[in-house]
């Protein structure tokens, strides 16, 4: 591997500027390799909100985070550079939904889609100081995301719109700490859950975590992308959002069986929902929307 990072006179760039969550980052690993396999002389430069996905990966030369770019415009912006910055989200094929989103954004950049699968690269180190961290004690680990979202948003303590019903949560906990130990992936302000422990590391030290998990139970957030760069299947509940959209078919998917009763479209612009979780636009009849035993039998069969 050529770990050279010198700028010379010839070298020819293309920037791949990234915006939204942490998972959608874990995505545009994909999208990084497409774009390498198009472009497979110039160097990749990614800028992203969240540079944990792209430590090591082989398809990028330089990533930068939002507002940590000095000399970027000195270094990099030259009358041949290929600039690659539009948003996915606002495509025609994303709205209605007509591919994996890892797909359209491939062909917005008329970029030859390679599949979905995200990578994530782990270094030794880190793989030892997140066993460390967490203290193996010979029980067998289960990992658990509940809720999801932006810190501090307006819902990111409880959002419908991909949040587990915390009642549906604490029946599996209870059903599941007999056998695992449970570390539950969240943010300080998230909910917590009796028979768990929270773990809250740094997003390098806890992707360490994950490989020494024998089982995961996520909802639709960055923890299913991971999983899935790591080539780990997890069950994965899905409310708002299409797992044929921003989900793996390695996974086990499971979605809501409570009855579509509703639909408040009054503040719908080009989605039907707000990611957000607004509440006037909950659908279903109840707040369980999931069968605990379709859960359980998921996580049961995990490879």
């Amino acid at each position: 591997m050529n770990n050279d990072k010198t700028i010379k006179p010839d070298d020819k760039f293309v920037i791949f500027h990234t915006e939204g969550g942490h998972g959608k980052q874990v995505m545009a690993t994909a999208v990084c390799r497409a774009i390498k396999k198009k472009y497979p002389d110039r160097k990749l430069i990614v800028v992203t909100p969240w540079d944990g996905p792209f430590f090591y990966n082989p398809n990028v030369w330089r990533f930068y985070t939002f507002g940590q770019m000095q000399y970027f415009f000195d270094d990099y912006i030259k009358d041949d550079t290929i600039i690659l910055r539009h948003e996915v989200y606002h495509t025609e094929d994303h709205i209605l939904q007509r591919k994996h989103l890892t797909q359209s954004w491939c062909d917005m950049y008329n970029i030859p889609w390679d599949g979905y699968k995200p990578e994530i690269y782990l270094n030794p180190r880190e793989l030892e100081i997140a066993k460390d961290k967490i203290k193996p004690d010979g029980r067998p680990i289960m990992l658990l995301q509940t809720h999801g979202g932006a810190p501090n948003s307006q819902y990111s303590k409880k959002s419908w719109f991909r949040d587990m019903p915390i009642e549906t949560a604490q029946k599996l906990v209870n059903y599941f700490s007999k056998t695992y130990r449970i570390l539950h992936i969240k943010s300080p302000e998230q909910p917590n859950l009796q028979g768990v422990e929270p773990l809250t590391l740094p997003h390098r030290e806890l992707y360490a975590v994950f490989p020494l998990s024998t089982k995961r139970l996520f909802i639709d957030s960055f923890s299913q992308h991971v999983a899935a760069a790591l080539g780990l299947q997890s069950t994965v509940l899905w409310i708002g959002n299409k797992p044929e959209i921003f989900g793996y078919p390695e996974h086990i998917n499971i979605l809501p069986k409570a009855n579509y009763v509703r639909e408040f479209n009054k503040i719908s612009y080009l989605e039907q929902f707000d990611i957000s979780g607004q509440i006037q636009q909950f659908p279903f009849d109840k707040l369980n929307v999931f069968d605990i035993n379709e859960i359980i039998d998921a996580v049961n069969k995990q490879k």
